[in-house]
């Protein structure tokens, strides 16, 4: 028994260090001189849109289709280097890719040292969202005074109400807002049919994101009004940032 626990430990820790964990500079120097270098970013879709390595590309390590995304985006026969916040995911991909047979690299202590290096960075402009369906403004909130972003459950319901219809598609939408957060858009009261259209939600700055929309109003009046709004739910990691909202429309 005492000769099988060491033999055990050396076989983990080989098992560990079959692919490289790099430094900062070493990582660098590896992407400078590798032509045909292919860099994995395995962070969440936001976190890559907040900011990532030049040149990279980003599948979530969590996705349940990770493999499956790896072997049609990326090719065995070139080195992969991967890397994701602070090392701990990016560790776990690596032990995966080399099984899978990927000559891996893996960047020590992740994205934090890389820019804690003052190394470059790259941020991507179009930001991911999806729509929130099944809630009402309600008459009693304030439009003038509603924020650009709202970050809790309670928040949200302090304007909006549960606009819960018969039939599929007629629960409103759940939004967990430990990963998400809502940015609404909100009209004035009208008696026209009236559509709001997202344009572009963008990342424009270091902590600024611009939405554009513009609101389509039919010519016919109803013999009631309402009061038109869209709630877009992004990812939480943006919950700091500040939200300009553009319209070429009075709203």
């Amino acid at each position: 028994m005492k000769k099988i626990f060491p033999l055990l430990m050396l076989l983990m820790l080989a098992a560990c260090s079959r692919y490289p964990k790099l430094p900062v500079d070493e990582f660098q120097k590896k992407i400078a001189e590798t032509p045909d270098v292919q860099l994995l970013d395995v962070r969440t879709p936001a976190e890559f849109a907040i900011g990532h390595i030049p040149g990279a590309i980003n599948i979530d390590w969590r996705d349940e289709s990770f493999m499956q995304q790896v072997e049609e985006q990326l090719d065995k026969s070139r080195p992969l280097l991967v890397y994701c916040r602070s090392g701990r995911r990016s560790e776990s991909a690596a032990i995966a890719l080399e099984e899978a047979g990927f000559d891996t690299y893996d960047l020590k202590n992740g994205f934090l040292a890389w820019t804690n290096a003052g190394k470059p960075v790259d941020h991507s402009r179009e930001i991911r969202y999806s729509l929130a369906n099944g809630y009402f403004f309600r008459n009693d909130a304030v439009i003038d005074i509603v924020p650009h972003s709202i970050t809790s459950e309670n928040e949200l319901l302090n304007y909006f109400g549960y606009a819960t219809v018969m039939g599929p598609g007629g629960t409103p939408t759940s939004i967990d807002f430990e990963k998400s957060m809502v940015i609404p858009i909100v009209m004035q009261p009208t008696d026209k049919n009236t559509e709001i259209v997202v344009d572009e939600l963008l990342r424009t700055g270091e902590k600024q994101i611009q939405l554009l929309f513009h609101v389509d109003r039919g010519n016919e009046s109803r013999s009631y009004t309402i009061i038109p709004c869209k709630l877009l739910v992004v990812d939480a990691a943006y919950r700091d940032f500040d939200v300009l909202m553009s319209s070429p429309d009075k709203y």
